[in-house]
């Protein structure tokens, strides 16, 4: 057997690999004797059938299977002794295998296209980002105490609708007579069309204009129970016709919203209530500007490391998926294979991250993260948490074997991630920054 790269540029090459008789032919023998042993066939005892029989019925077959057994085997073997970082599977020269003459040939060839990343350097220490911190104003507590009084305050359905009201109804695209059923939070809606849908009462109708009223192109999709890309389709005006008013009259500040909030008796008063809330609110945001961190990070990181790739390989490889896929066409290939190139990238510098910096996820870091993510969800109270605790091991094995190990892979790849963005951090140069909710919620990356 003769196997050999053959480069046609930085990112791809072939891998030809030639066959001769003696590379496949004794294990073509093995078989054919396998089959004699176990074939039942008419005019022939089990276990009797002559050799000769075996191989004018099966032996192209037999051929034809031993020797992609073997090529598989063979392919990435080489792939993996002689360290080719391929993207994505090896596509195999249909031409040559459909002119295979496997009742006569004795010798063959077979080519495989394979895609490569060019070499690349990684220089995270040249990439600057800012980790900011939200500023906890009177404002922001004030805005999320409303928020929890409406929340667990009183449904009402009022005759006549106001400013803050959710209306339910049906919604139609006047143009095509598409109805959809669905609720109209006023809250949501752009405060210059806003006062349509205010005074209205049931069985009301009132015609507006979807993309004035709403900004948010997903908002206004989910309203008719459509994609976002029919919706932008949908020309003309809209009409409800009111079925419902709802409207939540908040509840007061009291001992009975701090034990609905926080649990019973752990706030007092209502200067508690407030530290409490701020103390929440900061934690909620640093999660959020500590994913906004990371995200920095990641774009900086794509934008700054240039890397070489396949990309007419990558494509050939998307279309021919997308064949194979009746949900998919080349169209849709090429609107989402920008990303897609942005995510292979990723991955080549999370692998070169990891292997330079030994980043390793043990499964004893899986079975412990298991065990955070069901105290998060099951533990309670202190009485509650002791019980777990003495069945924690049994919960977090199941919970990692369960839907045939997708658990299991799930926390492993955010462990991955978590451990690499660690590294990031410090490598990558941060400032500080205090910024207040509105500003950070304006911030886009």
């Amino acid at each position: 057997m003769e196997i050999a790269l053959d480069k046609i540029t930085s990112t791809e090459a072939l891998i030809k690999i030639k066959l001769k008789e003696n590379d496949y032919q004794p294990k073509v023998d093995e078989k054919i004797k396998d089959y004699s042993r176990k074939a039942n066939l008419k005019g022939f005892r089990q276990g009797k059938v002559p050799i000769p029989v075996i191989k004018k019925m099966f032996g192209k077959a037999i051929v034809a299977e031993e020797i992609n057994e073997m090529l598989s085997i063979k392919l990435k073997d080489y792939i993996k002794e002689n360290d080719i970082q391929i993207l994505s599977d090896p596509i195999p020269n249909k031409e040559k295998s459909e002119g295979i003459d496997w009742e006569n040939q004795t010798e063959f060839e077979f080519e495989y296209n394979i895609g490569m990343a060019g070499d690349f350097e990684l220089k995270p220490s040249k990439i600057s980002a800012v980790r900011y911190s939200i500023k906890i104003n009177d404002k922001l507590v004030d805005q999320t105490i409303d928020n929890l009084r409406k929340q667990h305050g009183e449904m009402t359905n009022p005759e006549i609708s106001e400013d803050g009201d959710v209306i339910f109804g049906d919604i139609t695209h006047l143009a095509s007579e598409t109805t959809h059923t669905h609720a109209i939070d006023l809250n949501k809606v752009e405060k210059k069309v806003r006062p349509k849908f205010i005074g209205l009462k049931k069985d009301d109708k009132v015609t507006f204009e979807m993309k004035k009223a709403f900004k948010d192109t997903h908002e206004a999709s989910h309203l008719m129970g459509v994609s976002e890309d029919d919706y932008k389709k949908m020309k003309g005006d809209f009409e409800l016709l009111v079925k419902n008013i709802n409207r939540q009259i908040p509840t007061e500040v009291n001992q009975e919203l701090f034990d609905k909030t926080y649990g019973k008796d752990i706030v007092k008063d209502e200067v508690e209530f407030k530290s409490k809330i701020e103390v929440s609110i900061k934690e909620n945001y640093q999660h959020e500007t500590e994913s906004f961190l990371e995200r920095s990070i990641q774009t900086s990181l794509l934008e700054k490391t240039k890397i070489e790739l396949p990309e007419k390989f990558l494509k050939d490889r998307l279309y021919e998926n997308a064949k194979q896929d009746e949900k998919l066409t080349n169209e849709d290939v090429d609107n989402y294979f920008e990303d897609y190139m942005k995510d292979v990238k990723w991955s080549l510098i999370q692998g070169r991250l990891m292997k330079e910096n030994d980043v390793k996820v043990e499964h004893t870091d899986v079975v412990e993260e298991a065990k955070i993510l069901i105290r998060k969800q099951f533990g309670a109270s202190p009485q509650f948490a002791e019980q777990l605790e003495s069945s924690i091991d049994e919960f977090a094995n199941n919970y990692l074997s369960a839907e045939e190990g997708k658990n299991y892979r799930q926390l492993y790849n955010k462990l991955t991630i978590d451990k690499i963005f660690s590294l990031l951090k410090e490598k990558v140069s941060i400032k500080e920054k205090s910024i207040s909710a509105d500003d950070f919620s304006k911030l886009s990356i």
